[in-house]
């Protein structure tokens, strides 16, 4: 057990160094909420809907707003296939400024479930074509998330979950982002299911080169998911 449980946190762990360097950046304390409902329409394509506010300034102001919808599919039980749109508004900058910058966005995930080590794994792969307000032109980037999930109950209902999210920018854009590392976010909590809900809630933890600001941000935030699966 002890051994299995190390598997669990050693990745973990290592994915924490590098959000936890500092260096004297900005700093925030957050609260995140996050409601995802997927619709299966067969056994392959489902319709998929997240919406995502996150609350800032030390949880006093709305800061940003994720609108995320999607077309599934499922080429096996382990591997599925999206393709989505995003409205994803900033509503204030790094100083706490009212300070609204429209972004839309056109995206594309493959995600693959896998088990072994007595921990059910998921690999995301996302890549992002972003329309940001006021930036030279679009800006690509791609994402990988890395999750583990270890239930604590025989039945599964109940347990801990981490995941650990690379973002890497793929150019630069006037007024926009900056090509290469763009931001590391992590998160640890306990989850469980109940009826077609899983249901998490933890810390989240992300280092961020906000490309509209000098320097970067780290984030503390509460998060709680909410994922229903009809």
């Amino acid at each position: 057990m002890r051994t299995i449980v190390a598997l669990f946190f050693a990745p973990l762990l290592l994915c924490l160094s590098p959000v936890t360097k500092v260096d004297a950046q900005s700093s925030d304390f957050q609260s995140w909420t996050q409601v995802i409902t997927q619709v299966n329409l067969n056994t392959e394509w489902f319709v998929y809907m997240e919406a995502q506010p996150r609350v800032g300034d030390d949880i006093s102001r709305l800061e940003r707003l994720l609108i995320r919808p999607a077309l599934g599919y499922r080429i096996n039980p382990n591997v599925a296939l999206f393709l989505g749109y995003a409205w994803t508004p900033t509503f204030m900058n790094n100083h706490y400024q009212e300070d609204f910058r429209n972004e839309n966005r056109i995206w594309q995930q493959v995600l693959v479930k896998d088990s072994r080590w007595g921990i059910e794994w998921q690999h995301r792969l996302r890549q992002e074509q972003r329309f940001i307000e006021d930036a030279g032109g679009p800006s690509n980037r791609t994402r990988y998330l890395l999750r583990g999930s270890y239930a604590l109950s025989n039945s599964g209902t109940y347990g801990i979950t981490g995941y650990n999210e690379i973002f890497v920018n793929l150019n630069s854009q006037y007024k926009g982002p900056t090509g290469g590392f763009d931001r590391d976010r992590f998160f640890f909590g306990p989850y469980i299911t109940q009826g077609p809900g899983r249901y998490e809630i933890g810390y989240l933890g992300e280092y961020a080169q906000r490309f509209d600001e000098d320097g970067g941000r780290y984030i503390n935030a509460i998060m709680v998911i909410a994922f229903l699966n009809f």
